[in-house]
């Protein structure tokens, strides 16, 4: 844990929230002053020049009010409930240890190794393009979520690279120092726009003669300060907003590789990302930096603007990493690939980290094509929306929305009536774990693996056929349910579930 790096992201919060309390209050005041000089309502003009007073001060700290409540309000949503507005433009959706045990244990085993206190609340964001981001102000109060696209695409090792990831952007402090400038940009921009369009759309008014000489040339003066920071602040604003990032990017990589010890897992799952073709629609531009790749894939060639490193270049650097998985290790590759000796890890959290070997890669999941990735993302999002699934024994998959209220369907290919299964946690659990590519062993082959509970008997099961009519019957060692038609003619099957065989009389 870089603990030089957690305590300067905590006074550089501090500091960014005084910095742009003191942007907004300029560009509040000076935004008034011109609002003052520029005279919009001409009702209002005549009550100034009824009561002989000077609009332009009191108009300048109306607006600096204006300024400080907007920034007040905002800094109050960014510590307070900026999480569950960014789940909520995410479409993000809580699953707990039973929709999903697989995904549950990857990141319990991230939260053992990065030693936080309490595991964070997963989620998977409705949408088919693999990519992740993290939440919470601190270890005790955090969040991981992960897209459908990314649970359809990524294997174990590949899912704990992503996870380890985002936790590490946890342990270093960088969500509430990304929340703050993300609440802070969102104030600033609000405010130009405002005023834009006020001059935009309203009328000016006639101005008062005694305007002219001195206080003519201090009215043009105080519109060019107004017009200058408008144009200026949201610019220097974003460039910050979107190059505290880049930094926080490789130390998290770092972090990932440590916790990990495999970091090829994350590269591996960086390169996927950057090779999918599709693009993330619930990211609002201003929330680019929270993911692990920048949604609308701006950081492939960095750039001021970026909001990422390249990409590639932090492939490069996982995958350079073959002599170790320790922080000395990510520096040594840091430096060979970006040709630079730049401090990236403080000398004393350096120190700190011990040699780390690199582990062999597990043998759970499976690779996915870009094609099936998509379906199976697909299929996550409805199971997450309450579908109803339904295998028919001709081989056709019906997927009914929760908006279908009949209690029975017929199969569209073979016109077999079926009745509609109720939507529970464990309907989208066994749909969870048939889509993931996380819960597919190597081969595409049905798993060999035994529900908890359960011992595999030595001897197969067996059931009395009925020829020429359909049946139905159940595994009796997972549960699964197998339907036989009239022409199925083989005197065994294997339970697709658990592969047991399952012999007829």
């Amino acid at each position: 844990m870089f603990w030089q790096i957690i305590a300067a992201n905590k006074r550089k919060t501090v500091l960014l929230i005084l910095l742009m309390g003191a942007i907004l209050a300029a560009l509040g005041f000076f935004v008034g002053e011109a609002i003052a000089q520029w005279s919009v309502y001409s009702a209002f003009e005549m009550a100034r020049e009824a009561e002989q007073i000077e609009p332009a001060y009191q108009v300048g700290m109306i607006g600096l009010g204006v300024a400080f409540i907007i920034w007040l309000v905002l800094l109050l949503v960014s510590l307070f409930g900026s999480d569950q507005l960014f789940l909520s433009m995410a479409g993000a959706r809580e699953i707990t240890r039973e929709m999903y045990p697989q995904l549950y244990n990857v990141v319990e085993e991230m939260k053992i190794a990065g030693s936080l206190p309490k595991i964070p609340k997963i989620y998977i964001v409705d949408d088919p393009a693999p990519n992740a981001f993290a939440l919470g102000k601190s270890p005790e109060k955090s969040m991981v979520c992960v897209t459908a696209g990314l649970l359809a695409m990524c294997n174990r090792d590949e899912l704990q690279g992503v996870v380890a990831h985002e936790i590490g952007h946890i342990l270093n402090r960088d969500v509430l120092y990304l929340t703050v400038a993300a609440t802070m940009l969102g104030a600033i921009t609000f405010i130009a726009d405002a005023f834009w369009r006020t001059l935009r759309y309203a009328p000016a008014g006639r101005y008062r003669s005694s305007r002219s000489g001195k206080g003519g040339v201090a009215a043009l003066l105080i519109m060019f300060i107004a017009l200058f920071l408008l144009i200026l602040s949201p610019i220097l604003s974003r460039i910050l907003y979107f190059s505290i990032s880049r930094r926080r990017e490789y130390l998290a990589d770092a972090t990932s590789a440590r916790l990990t010890r495999y970091p090829e897992g994350l590269a591996s799952a960086l390169e996927k990302i950057m090779q999918a073709p599709a693009k993330l629609s619930t990211a609002p531009a201003a929330t680019a930096p929270f993911y692990i790749v920048n949604p609308y894939k701006q950081d492939l060639s960095g750039g001021m603007f970026a909001t990422h490193p390249p990409l590639e270049q932090r492939i490069t650097i996982l995958r350079s990493m073959t002599m170790g998985a320790g922080f000395a290790d990510y520096v040594k590759a840091y430096w060979t690939i970006t040709h630079t000796h730049k401090p990236l890890i403080p000398a004393a959290d350096l120190q700190l980290g011990e040699k780390v070997e690199v582990r062999q890669p597990s043998s759970a999941g499976t690779a996915v094509t870009p094609s099936a990735a998509v379906k199976k993302a697909g299929d996550i999002i409805r199971a997450m929306n309450n579908f109803a699934f339904i295998n028919c024994a001709c081989g056709m998959k019906l997927k009914v929305p929760p908006e279908f209220t009949k209690r029975e369907i017929n199969c569209p290919r073979c016109n077999r009536l079926h009745k509609m299964p109720a939507s529970d946690q464990n309907t989208i659990a066994a749909t969870l774990a048939a889509s993931a590519a996380l819960s597919q062993p190597e081969g595409n082959e049905p798993s060999q693996e035994v529900p908890a509970g359960m011992t595999k008997p030595s001897q197969p099961q067996v059931e009395k056929r009925n020829p020429g009519a359909w049946q139905n019957f159940v595994c009796q060692l997972c549960g699964n349910a197998i339907q036989i038609s009239p022409a199925f003619g083989l005197k065994e099957v294997k339970c697709s579930k658990c592969n047991q065989r399952i012999v007829f009389e």
